[in-house]
């Protein structure tokens, strides 16, 4: 962890360091870009988290804001009042005042949503991408009930949920950073070409994956104080290409021009 820590802060404040990057096994440099992935996710979510928990996390968002109802195969759907949630993609309402003979048309009105939910007193109709619709009347699907005190039983299981989830992000987020990587790494190559300077692609993309770490925290400062830079994308990989530039510039200036694989390649640090 101390020789990761060292690493970023050679890795943003000084792109003669680059050349010994060079030399790392590809486990050390795995494992820097994985650190710097879980550390930033963690930082990202520990204010959140900690603010969700404390206001009681999702037994206090159900109780409060999930009206009580029940649902069974005889007596079909009650809820206590209308419930409607209408976000991004999302639409689920839940009214048992009503009753559609089809809810499976829906009259277009909800057309424009990807992900839909909808509860009446006799049916149930959903509506996910990629799979067909269905529509089913709560009579037609055997002997069954749930109700509002069973889903706060499920309550470790969203948690356990929402840990995978995050799991699946770092991994993404993992991948993600190599792509980038070899992005600014061919960028630096054409750089590499107009100076003149020989260096073999393994060795450039080590340094990529060093250059790509102030515009990786520059991401985590964009969402710890919630604003967010235009056009950002493409800024990061400006700035990316411009450490690997001088890191290219100082490996230049120092006037070797194509290191010996061994003389770093054996490091085992």
């Amino acid at each position: 962890m101390s020789r990761a820590i060292k690493d970023i802060w050679y890795a943003l404040t000084s792109p003669e360091k680059y050349r010994d990057f060079m030399g790392y096994k590809k486990r050390h440099f795995m494992m820097y870009v994985l650190i710097l992935v879980v550390v930033s996710g963690f930082l990202n979510m520990i204010v959140p988290a900690s603010k969700f928990l404390l206001e009681g996390g999702f037994k206090a968002l159900i109780e409060e804001h999930l009206p009580d109802f029940y649902v069974s195969d005889d007596e079909g759907f009650w809820i206590e009042e209308p419930f409607v949630v209408d976000e991004y993609n999302f639409f689920i309402k839940a009214d048992s005042n009503i009753v559609h003979e089809d809810i499976t048309d829906l009259n277009g009105q909800f057309g424009s949503y990807e992900y839909v939910i909808m509860i009446d007193q006799e049916q149930i109709y959903l509506k996910n991408p990629g799979t067909p619709e269905i529509a089913a009347k709560f009579s037609e699907l055997g002997d069954f009930s749930f109700a509002k005190k069973d889903v706060l039983s499920y309550v470790p299981v969203m948690y356990m949920l929402v840990i995978w989830a995050l799991v699946l992000l770092v991994l993404v987020d993992f991948g993600y950073y190599f792509i980038t990587a070899f992005v600014v790494s061919w960028a630096g190559s054409i750089i590499a070409s107009f100076m003149n300077v020989r260096m073999n692609g393994k060795k450039m993309f080590k340094m990529a994956v060093y250059a790509g770490t102030f515009s990786y925290l520059l991401t985590l400062v964009q969402s710890v104080v919630g604003k967010n830079i235009p056009n950002f994308e493409i800024f990061s990989l400006i700035i990316s290409v411009g450490y690997l530039y001088f890191a290219i510039k100082e490996y230049k200036d120092s006037g070797i021009e194509e290191l010996p694989p061994e003389e770093f390649g054996n490091r085992e640090e």
